[in-house]
């Protein structure tokens, strides 16, 4: 699901839903006969469930796991965000959770840091903040990119802050506000190298290189990615551009199994596309 808001006078104040932990409970079936059995209900002790607003069990988790309200936490991190040094004029923010709402993902977008990567060719700074209920996430913030043309993913090297707080009840309002401050410092470091990529020629030997590491092994996911560089190629010509927009253009639009996972799916891709970003600042560093 997602919910798209554009922030012209302020961000209007964030709100979720409160999740609540209950006892889990599980039936336990004994046959007596083939047409006769009887039941227990048992209480597990090592974990519980985590149930949503409507009553609906939403994510099983360990009994000492300690859930952070999103309703807390985003309310935080939009409070950090406004001490930063961020400029949100403009700024939009996007709300897509996954896995029944077990997993939510804020991405904020601030048109105002805009970058021209090549002539009508800008990118704008993104931070998505990520939470979950089910332990598939730590609470992380990432720094990245949209690229406006297309709305690819702009992949960063590495995230900017793996977490500010373990799955405790609040963050460290002075440290997220730091954090974001770096992140318009990262961002900006890496547009400066993005700059360079248009002018950066790729062969296709290199570029069939990181694309077959990106695919690990599958055949399909390699063809997929091969047609989508011949795209961006006759778009842009045999560079590191070209390259970069070709994994982007994967990670955040390739067809998705589970339309309802699918902001978390583009999470994991990412991750993927992560690992092979050194090949390409390899590359231009060489051409």
């Amino acid at each position: 699901m997602t919910h798209l808001e554009i922030v012209k006078k302020g961000l209007e104040e964030i709100s979720f839903p409160l999740v609540t932990e209950h006892p889990l409970h599980v039936t336990i079936r004994h046959d007596i006969t083939d047409s006769s059995w009887t039941e227990k209900d048992v209480l597990v002790t090592s974990h519980k469930s985590i149930v949503d607003h409507e009553d609906r069990p939403i994510a099983v988790v360990g009994s000492g796991y300690t859930v952070v309200q999103n309703d807390d936490i985003y309310k935080e991190i939009e409070e950090a965000i406004y001490n930063s040094a961020l400029d949100t004029t403009g700024m939009k923010r996007r709300i897509n959770t996954s896995h029944n709402g077990a997993r939510t993902i804020v991405t904020y977008e601030f048109p105002a840091h805009t970058i021209e990567v090549a002539d009508g060719d800008d990118v704008m700074l993104t931070i998505r903040v990520l939470n979950s209920y089910d332990g598939g996430w730590r609470f992380m913030m990432f720094v990245g990119a949209v690229r406006v043309i297309c709305e690819n993913g702009m992949i960063i090297g590495e995230w900017f802050s793996e977490q500010l707080c373990k799955h405790t009840k609040n963050i460290d309002t002075d440290v997220a506000v730091e954090r974001l401050d770096h992140a318009l410092e990262v961002y900006t470091q890496n547009a400066d190298l993005w700059v360079h990529y248009p002018s950066s020629a790729v062969s296709d030997l290199e570029a069939t290189k990181i694309l077959t590491s990106l695919a690990g092994g599958s055949k399909t996911l390699l063809e997929l990615l091969q047609q989508t560089h011949v795209k961006y190629v006759d778009e842009m010509g045999k560079n590191l551009w070209a390259l970069f927009n070709t994994l982007t253009d994967w990670s955040t639009h390739a067809k998705f199994k589970n339309e309802k996972n699918k902001a978390s799916t583009i999470i994991t891709r990412e991750a993927k596309v992560r690992k092979v970003l050194p090949m390409l600042e390899a590359l231009r560093k060489v051409a």
